[in-house]
């Protein structure tokens, strides 16, 4: 059978009467430093692919752990996830490497992205794993991703740097078009592509907080999403396999792009993990600030959401 997970890990909480009919636009480009979205045009889909779609530093490779568990089923498959779960749009490498990859892959394939909606394809058969985090923590986890980057040029053309970087990332606006440079602009941009469509069956909206309260019930809502049956004793397994800790001791199993000579130290990709790590590092006036900034761009039921999760 199929263990049902706590109702508030997933994203069938508040959700409008958006009817299944109504499917996301497609065709924005979006072109950085890392994102080329035209990398998309030779992608051929399978039904049962699965989308990570999240904003850098919100859980997307907690979230490919646990995709490559349930596709698995075991908690001891030996792979690694970031290696085998391809970021097609980054052009980290020329495109026919990633197609040739997924496509030799003959398991259920799960797919990274950091795209907003409209910049990747829609299949309606296909499953997206959504997942977002209080922008303040994506900040700061975004300066440890960034210091712990060996291409500090890249690095510093993606995360903000220097003495106004919390200033620079909260008052930046994105060009139409451009993607990857952090900012709150951003992070609101995506989420914005996608909570209109949380309501269709296949789009599952999740928020970080809500997965470090719960992870079991996470996994167990994520499995029920992709039609996986679990047991309670596999997801009891699952959730010490991909907790925080059990991910750091791994780092050379979990981080992205390992051996590969990317990170400075791969066991420091997994910084904290924590929430509201933001405490102790803004001042009473950046709050102040950051308050006012995400009510100019959100109602405030989804800045509720955007800072809390479902709760």
């Amino acid at each position: 059978m199929i263990v049902e997970g706590n109702p508030t890990a997933c994203n069938h909480i508040g959700r409008s009467s958006m009817t299944a009919t109504h499917h996301p636009p497609q065709g924005e480009s979006y072109l950085g430093p890392i994102t080329d979205t035209s990398r998309w045009e030779n992608f051929q889909h399978r039904p049962d692919d699965i989308f990570v779609c999240t904003p850098p530093k919100c859980g997307t490779t907690w979230t490919q752990a646990i995709c490559a568990l349930l596709v698995f089923g075991t908690a001891d498959h030996g792979t690694q996830p970031g290696m085998i779960s391809p970021w097609i749009d980054a052009a980290f490498a020329p495109i026919e490497d990633y197609l040739k990859q997924v496509e030799a892959q003959t398991h259920r394939r799960f797919i990274k992205t950091h795209t907003p909606f409209d910049g990747i394809p829609y299949f309606p058969s296909s499953a997206y794993l959504v997942v977002c985090r209080d922008p303040r923590d994506v900040y700061f986890s975004g300066l440890n991703h960034r210091d712990n980057m060996n291409d500090q040029e890249l690095a510093c053309s993606v995360f903000p740097s220097g003495p106004n970087a919390f200033h620079n990332w909260l008052t930046g606006v994105r060009k139409p078009g451009t993607w990857d440079l952090q900012s709150l602009d951003s992070l609101v941009h995506f989420f914005n592509t996608y909570w209109p469509y949380r309501d269709l069956e296949n789009v599952h909206v999740y928020h970080y907080s809500d997965m470090k309260r719960d992870l079991k019930s996470t996994i167990a809502s994520m499995a029920s999403a992709l039609g996986v049956p679990v047991n309670d004793q596999q997801l009891t397994e699952f959730a010490e396999a991909a907790s925080f800790d059990s991910m750091k001791r791994n780092a050379g199993q979990f981080a992205p792009e390992t051996g590969r000579d990317f990170w400075k130290a791969e066991t420091n990709f997994f910084a904290n993990g924590t929430n509201q790590q933001w405490k102790d590092k803004l001042s009473a006036d950046d709050l102040a600030a950051f308050d006012a900034r995400i009510a100019e761009l959100l109602p405030p039921d989804q800045v509720d959401w955007m800072l809390n999760g479902y709760g």
